[in-house]
């Protein structure tokens, strides 16, 4: 069938060249316009991915504008993939593919649709999680029909790099079971149940900031949820910020005001919290020093 993908990540991309592997005809490939956003988590280009399975390359800053719509309908398209893309998709691109449009979504459907799927899963202390592989019929944001479904177990000590790589690796695991069902017009489809919907709401970089007064385990959630590839939990010393990427949770052995550093460690510096404290073990920042008794915040 022909194929086009649309995708700005590097998820979309591992499984966009999954599927051309599969022998799938991909005669379009849909993406952002450059340059690479190095805010955005995962972004990378498309054309040597694009020109190495002999794919037009479209660029675009809407989905849903006339100029991209009339360019993916002169593709001829049967199906369309949307992997990794933060615009949805409306009524006339949903048209556009004969046998449907399908699309992929971070988490166990109908469970958690929404935004920031990563961070939140680790944020609201979820055991496990998943990949959905599912049909869009319409404009609501990851409600159609489940194709296929990776269970995803979450360790304790997960951190957003890590459940990242995991969830990418699922992503490619479904494409590889469901592709060719698609390809055969064998895959099955099952209905969600809109009662057991949940959603979760968009992150921005500013959601990151540290709250000190808050328990030390729950900082160290927040550390872990918010870390690479995504801008990271962070502080302030003075008007320089302190993003923090790495940290655990210590025991903290004399009282001292929230945002307060107690302690130096090898390890790094020592922050007291509303209850306990935290060892920052990786940092970035232009601050000079992070010193015993300075005040972070």
């Amino acid at each position: 069938m022909r194929t086009v993908w649309v995708s700005f990540d590097t998820i979309g991309r591992a499984c966009l060249e999954a599927a051309a592997d599969l022998g799938a005809e991909i005669v379009g490939v849909v993406t952002l316009s450059g340059p690479i956003d190095p805010n955005r988590s995962g972004q990378c280009a498309f054309g040597d991915a694009a020109e190495r399975v002999g794919a037009v390359l479209v660029e675009t800053a809407d989905i849903n504008g006339e100029e991209t719509l009339g360019e993916i309908q002169a593709l001829d398209p049967e199906l369309i993939f949307v992997v990794g893309w933060s615009q949805l998709v409306r009524e006339p691109f949903l048209a556009l593919a004969r046998e449907g449009v399908f699309g992929m979504h971070p988490t166990l459907l109908p469970r958690h649709r929404g935004r920031a799927a990563i961070p939140w899963a680790i944020l609201t202390g979820l055991a496990r999680t998943g990949v959905t592989l599912f049909e869009i019929v319409d404009e609501t944001a990851d409600s159609g029909a489940i194709v296929g479904q990776v269970v995803i177990d979450i360790e304790s000590d997960e951190t957003a790099e890590t459940l990242f790589g995991r969830i990418s690796d699922a992503h490619v695991e479904l494409i590889r079971e469901f592709v060719p069902q698609l390809l055969t017009r064998s895959a099955p489809r099952s209905s969600q149940d809109p009662s057991r919907a949940s959603s979760w709401p968009k992150r921005r970089p500013a959601d990151g900031i540290i709250d000190w007064e808050t328990r030390a385990p729950y900082l160290y959630d927040w550390v872990r949820a918010q870390t690479r590839p995504y801008p990271g939990a962070f502080t302030f010393l003075g008007d320089e910020k302190v993003v923090v990427w790495r940290a655990r949770p210590v025991a903290l052995d004399e009282s001292a005001p929230a945002g307060t550093i107690v302690a130096s460690r090898p390890e790094g510096p020592v922050v007291a919290c509303g209850e306990g404290a935290l060892l920052l073990e990786e940092v970035e920042t232009d601050a000079t020093e992070l010193a015993i008794g300075v005040k972070l915040g």
